[in-house]
């Protein structure tokens, strides 16, 4: 996790500088402002025709994720990513990150949840050769998970002698076997796992570090089912290539010498299903030190940089000895959700960057590398618990994971949980040598924080909203002697008739989609019209999401926001 791969040790450089960009007529335009006119511009011809000529075809629109006429449309159906983000335009589950989904409450405390590690990790190890040389010796992600079908996929980080891209298979998410694709050619063998490799970097035609890999159903060109985005440590920027399978991969020839973006070494692209668009994060800094950027394009090959500067940054609840290593951020239920890798390092205070600067500002910080919470609803202005508990833990001392935790770019929807597929390391970054693995945190679907109540109960009022039908859809967890009830309310908070809390059908137990219901089962003819709040009453338990059955699909969403 070394800020330059490019040598397969430890660089005593750090590529926070910016970087050179290339010259010429084709080059992508570096533009920081953010395009809104809905209609297609002279700069936005420009802009596509300029990221069809880094692919070598005619005409802007190969690539496209959806056509500007079109953003509006509902996202193209069977994307592994859609279980994960919800509806196009929603509804989506209410939950207690949305500030707008509580209108007050009384005796509760708003609790977050880390993720949960599997007792079988490290899941994946270091068990080949060409794993193993390295100043991070293993497996790791930065990567990408994804579940189609009835398999798992993994695209991770190796580090032997330059940058390479591992792949695995598995059936339940926990055993994965590593297959001899035959593709890359390393020692003289093509046994191995390696679908983009320095060993053979003419086989894909480049390098990759940090692999995003996106599933693109909605492309016509079988040839462009896949894009990989990373970074290429040998161009010196972030470049795409795409593939039919996921494993064979082809670098669009023209992103050697001209970047998408310019950006340091670690970066982070997904699939934007609310925008109709990609994105990606990117290191930049600041007077912290290392921050966060982000980047977004409509066809994947112009991108835009509404801020060409950073957006997420330590602040003033962070120890002093913080910086932001990178983010990968993840549609879901209506936000965005980030995990950001927090580095433990003292950044220097005045005066010009220099390599050795940089290396005796930390000397005497911890340098360790956890994995944190964040969200967003524009991908600009971002939230933060106030305390800045890691989202997964590091290991104990002696553990595996104990000095540094990176993560997936994504983790995955697996029956009723998520699951963070990370990388972990024993040791800190910048020392000679390190082992890495790859582990699994867990998290109940919804369960990064919750409205808690104990022994004494309380009670929560949500935001007003169309009701079409007297029920709610509730992810929650009861202890023993506890219970989640309602009522419905008008907008003056007074009990609807025939919904008041003595007519609700208390829910005990752990559910993620439990049916909260009263006695009736429909509204009288005088209260179909109105818009409704709920009042939740807790005790002894923990409320993740609600959701109102019955919503208009073609109604507005509370959380809906405009297309920008």
């Amino acid at each position: 996790m070394q800020d330059n791969h490019s040598a397969g040790r430890v660089s005593r450089g750090d590529t926070l500088p910016p970087l050179r960009l290339a010259a010429g007529p084709a080059a992508l335009p570096q533009k920081s402002e953010v395009i809104f006119a809905q209609t297609l511009s002279r700069r936005r011809f420009l802009q596509v025709s300029a990221g069809a000529a880094l692919l070598g075809v005619a005409g802007g629109r190969p690539g496209r994720l959806r056509a500007q006429e079109d953003r509006e449309a509902p996202a193209a159906a069977g994307s592994p990513e859609d279980a994960l983000a919800g509806p196009a335009r929603g509804h989506w589950r209410r939950l207690f990150l949305d500030g707008a989904a509580c209108e007050e409450s009384r005796g509760l405390a708003r609790i977050f949840h880390a993720a949960e590690k599997h007792p079988a990790n490290p899941i994946i190890e270091a068990d080949r050769p060409w794993e193993g040389i390295s100043a991070i010796t293993g497996p790791y992600v930065y990567g990408t998970a994804m579940r189609e079908g009835g398999r798992f996929r993994l695209w991770y980080q190796i580090l032997n002698r330059g940058n390479h891209v591992g792949y695995a298979e598995s059936g339940d998410g926990v055993h994965w076997t590593k297959p001899n694709l035959g593709i890359i050619s390393f020692a003289g063998s093509r046994d191995n796992n390696l679908v983009v490799s320095a060993a053979q970097p003419e086989a894909a035609g480049g390098h990759c570090h940090n692999p995003s890999v996106i599933s693109c159903p909605w492309e016509s060109d079988p040839a462009r089912r896949y894009a990989l985005y990373g970074f290429d440590a040998e161009a010196g920027h972030a470049r795409v290539a795409f593939s039919a399978d996921g494993l064979r991969w082809r670098y669009a020839p023209g992103t050697a010498s001209h970047p998408l973006f310019r950006s340091s070494d670690v970066v982070n692209f997904f699939r934007d299903v609310y925008r109709g668009r990609y994105a990606a994060t990117w290191k930049t800094r600041n007077r912290r030190g290392r921050a966060v950027g982000v980047t977004w394009s409509e066809d994947g090959l112009a991108w835009t940089k509404p801020v060409d500067g950073p957006v997420f940054v330590a602040d003033d609840l962070d120890p002093d000895a913080t910086q932001i290593y990178g983010m990968p951020v993840f549609p879901y239920q209506g936000l965005y959700i980030g995990i950001p890798w927090v580095y433990h390092a003292r950044y220097f205070r005045f005066g010009e960057y220099s390599v050795p600067k940089l290396h005796e500002a930390q000397e005497d910080s911890p340098r360790t590398m956890d994995a944190q919470l964040a969200w967003s609803w524009d991908l600009i202005n971002w939230t933060r618990p106030a305390e800045r508990r890691p989202f997964i833990v590091r290991g104990a001392p002696g553990a595996w994971d104990r000095g540094m935790i990176v993560t997936a770019r994504a983790p995955l929807v697996a029956e009723d949980r998520l699951f963070f597929y990370y990388g972990g390391c024993d040791g800190f970054h910048d020392d000679p040598r390190v082992r890495a693995a790859i582990g699994l945190a867990m998290l109940r679907l919804d369960g990064f924080c919750s409205m808690q109540a104990g022994e004494s109960e309380g009670w929560l009022v949500t935001r007003r909203e169309p009701f079409a039908i007297p029920a709610v859809t509730l992810n929650a967890r009861t202890r023993p002697g506890g219970w989640v009830a309602a009522e419905i309310l008008d907008r003056r908070n007074r009990p609807v008739p025939g919904f008041s809390r003595a007519d609700c059908l208390a829910f005990s137990g752990d559910s993620v989609r439990h049916e909260l219901k009263w006695k009736s089962s429909a509204f009288g003819e005088r209260q179909r019209a109105g818009d409704y709040k709920l009042r939740f009453f807790l005790k002894e338990a923990d409320l993740f999401s609600y959701m109102p059955c019955g919503l208009d699909p073609a109604g507005p969403d509370l959380a809906r926001f405009e297309s920008a």
